[in-house]
């Protein structure tokens, strides 16, 4: 948590830099996923037939945004030992050092500080994504993302949230268990869901 929130200030500390430097921009803001509404989910094809699909049930992430400007910074970790394919025995050998190796790696993390926005639309996010002890570029395209206030229930809030995807290969973090047979290029869907947690850390 320490590092999830040095990096976070860090990140902050760039976008007052870019303030400084002359351009107007409201102030960032502090967003928490919402774990219940936000989904990491992977597809890779099984002898180019069919998609073998998963996702992971546990997360958790902080995002620093400026809805005016469309700067900001993410850090997001999933847990490894985590991931649910709905099978069982493949959900074993996935968490094995034939794969994830979630004994030794128990986390995935995708740290960016690069949003690309076109139009005032965001359309992409850029940056880095460690898995298996190894750490490569990584960019998301976004299929949709606003920001907004919801009413669920009576309760007002402010959300900001978005569908994204991207495609990464996983002999690059050295999983090469089962290639051909098992796709080389695996699918991430990501659908995000956060709420303000406060002002942004100083």
């Amino acid at each position: 948590m320490r590092i999830l929130t040095l990096k976070l200030a860090l990140a902050t500390a760039a976008i007052a830099a870019t303030v400084a430097s002359g351009m107007t921009f409201a102030a960032p803001t502090t967003y928490t996923v919402d774990p219940t509404h936000t989904t990491v989910h992977f597809g890779a094809s099984h002898f180019d037939r069919t998609t073998v699909r998963g996702r992971f049930n546990k997360l958790d992430g902080r995002i620093i945004y400026d809805p005016a400007t469309g700067a900001g910074a993410i850090d997001f970790t999933v847990d490894t030992d985590s991931v649910d394919s709905g099978n069982r025995s493949l959900d074993g050998v996935l968490r094995s050092a034939q794969f994830l190796d979630a004994q030794t790696f128990p986390v995935a993390r995708l740290q960016a500080n690069r949003f690309i926005v076109e139009g005032g639309k965001l359309v992409a996010v850029e940056g880095t994504f460690s898995l298996h002890g190894v750490t490569q570029p990584l960019r998301l395209e976004a299929d949709r993302f606003s920001c907004g206030q919801t009413v669920l229930f009576g309760v007002r809030r402010d959300v900001c949230g978005g569908d994204f995807h991207a495609t990464l290969t996983r002999s690059a973090f050295g999983m090469t268990r089962f290639l051909p047979d098992v796709s080389d290029t695996v699918t991430l869907q990501i659908s995000v869901e956060a709420s303000p947690a406060g002002p942004a850390p100083q």
